[in-house]
């Protein structure tokens, strides 16, 4: 039978302990263990020992990283937690390991959830997860459904040693106080109750996610009033910008929509737009720009070149001096001059009520001076307009 190869992240606290020793006599892993050394307690050279011990014990590979105190800047959890899981990955790929495999548990579980309802956090997923990538390698948490005071037990039973981090005693972080002042008073059945309410909304979630993200790959159109009434309209705003968001940030979005005109949501990949009294969702399309030497046919997906047409609002008379040609995308801020004055490109398209979806690709012709000469729909430039053009370009 062929061993699966993991890194476990061991601490030597209880929890990671116990998960070595269980992953150890299982027989089923080749194990290589990975220990981080922040030498930020007087304890800490006491935890190494206890886990460069048991690897020595058991034949196992033992992987130290000593990290200097006074390099960390900032939020010393999140540099911590950035260090080792860069680490991690680092391992993982050098010693062609699968994944690691951490120490969190039901406890863990708990508290995270208990921490994210009283920031009232709208998120991806409560609790912990089982599986996840972090910092590009794979994380899987076993322990999920013991009890810390489990894990701390089978040590004792087992006789493996463990250390006791003294910080976890104190109150200086805020999930130090929810584990003292709520968790570790919970009784099985209160424990019980929690981890199934985690899995319910865990479960609804997964559910919205689904129907959001097949609306917004749909492209999809609704009024305004249809729109506010999905019971998925927050999964599709958190899908769009790709954040975690609070409660009051995803309510300041929808009274945003509600309340304005207009308003322009945009993410990486989609945009969510309201203009007359409608909300459309649609990936973002790409920029383009196409240059030519010379008046041939020719077609993109934006726009269709031709020396012949019907359309007066889109052709032009172009001479040698105008060469290269460029036809690009609208871009804010455009304007051309016609005969009858200077006309912004923008207030075309308000004017026409042209969807902020096609203004993004709509075209527009630049002669080698930078000049605007042709935007289709709006005519020719003054110094570009003839009785017999030579030039069409067609938006499609």
């Amino acid at each position: 039978m062929t061993l699966k190869r993991i890194l476990v992240a061991c601490s030597g606290g209880p929890d990671s302990m116990a998960l070595l020793d269980k992953l150890n006599k299982s027989n089923l892993y080749y194990l290589e263990v990975a220990h981080v050394n922040y030498h930020k307690r007087d304890t800490a050279s006491r935890d190494e020992i206890i886990v460069r011990d048991y690897c020595k014990n058991n034949n196992l590979s033992f992987h130290i990283l000593n990290v200097n105190p006074d390099d960390v800047k900032g939020n010393f959890q999140a540099y911590a937690r950035t260090v080792r899981y860069e680490w991690f990955n680092k391992l993982c790929n050098k010693k062609e390991l699968e994944a690691v495999y951490v120490a969190h548990q039901q406890d863990d579980l708990i508290e995270t959830y208990l921490m994210q309802k009283k920031k009232g956090l709208d998120v991806d997923y409560y609790g912990i997860r089982k599986t996840n990538i972090l910092y590009g390698v794979k994380v899987v948490r076993p322990l999920l459904n013991c009890s810390k005071k489990s894990l701390q037990e089978y040590c004792d039973r087992n006789q493996i040693k463990y250390g006791i981090d003294e910080s976890n005693l104190t109150d200086a972080y805020e999930r130090n106080k929810i584990r003292h002042s709520t968790v570790e008073k919970l009784n099985k059945k209160e424990r019980l109750e929690l981890v199934r309410e985690i899995n319910k909304l865990n479960k609804d979630k997964k559910n919205r996610i689904s129907l959001a993200n097949k609306y917004i790959s749909n492209d999809s159109k609704d009024t305004v009033n249809d729109f506010l009434a999905l019971e998925y309209r927050d999964e599709i705003i958190r899908n769009i910008i790709k954040k975690s968001l609070s409660k009051n940030e995803i309510k300041e979005i929808i009274r945003q929509i509600a309340n304005n005109k207009n308003y322009k949501l945009f993410g990486d990949k989609y945009i969510l737009v309201k203009e007359y009294d409608t909300i459309s969702i649609f990936s973002k399309p790409k920029t383009y720009e196409y240059s030519f030497n010379d008046i041939h046919r020719y077609k993109t997906a934006y726009f269709m070149i031709s020396k012949n047409g019907k359309d007066r609002m889109s052709c032009a008379y172009v001479n040698a001096n105008d060469f290269p040609l460029t036809i690009r995308c609208f871009a804010e801020g455009d304007y051309i001059k016609m005969r009858y004055g200077t006309k912004k490109i923008n207030r075309f398209f308000i004017d026409r009520k042209i969807s902020y979806r096609d203004r993004l690709t709509w075209p527009i012709v630049v002669n080698k001076n930078g000049e605007i000469i042709l935007v289709p729909g709006i005519g020719c430039d003054k110094g570009h307009y003839a009785e017999k053009p030579n030039i069409y370009v067609i938006k499609l």
